[in-house]
């Protein structure tokens, strides 16, 4: 799973990556749009997640962050929420869209 630098990364989102969103404030919205800039510059900036591999996180406030997964050249935004909300429902998530797109 090597990334060139050359090589551009699509971005997609979990279906229920927009719900998400909209439960958030106009002001963490923002923030998370600068954050999602940088996530695409350096995807593997932050911590990598246990339980879910090539799965990491971003904070986004204090409280809030945003969990992506990649995949060959695939950035997937899986969940954004609060802390304990996001954690447990990223494992979920990760699961479905393996088994929808055939990822392995």
């Amino acid at each position: 799973m090597n990334i060139s630098e050359k090589e551009e990364l699509n971005v997609k989102f979990h279906d229920n990556f927009f719900k998400d969103l909209d439960k958030l404030s106009s002001k963490d919205i923002q923030i998370f749009d600068k954050k999602r800039r940088k996530i695409l510059e350096n995807p593997k900036r932050q911590k990598h997640l246990t339980g879910g591999s090539h799965c990491y996180r971003e904070p986004i406030t204090k409280n809030i962050r945003v969990i992506y997964f990649i995949h060959k050249n695939i950035l997937w935004f899986l969940t954004i929420g609060p802390h304990d909300k996001a954690y447990n429902e990223f494992k979920k998530r990760l699961y479905h869209i393996k088994i929808k797109y055939g990822l392995r």
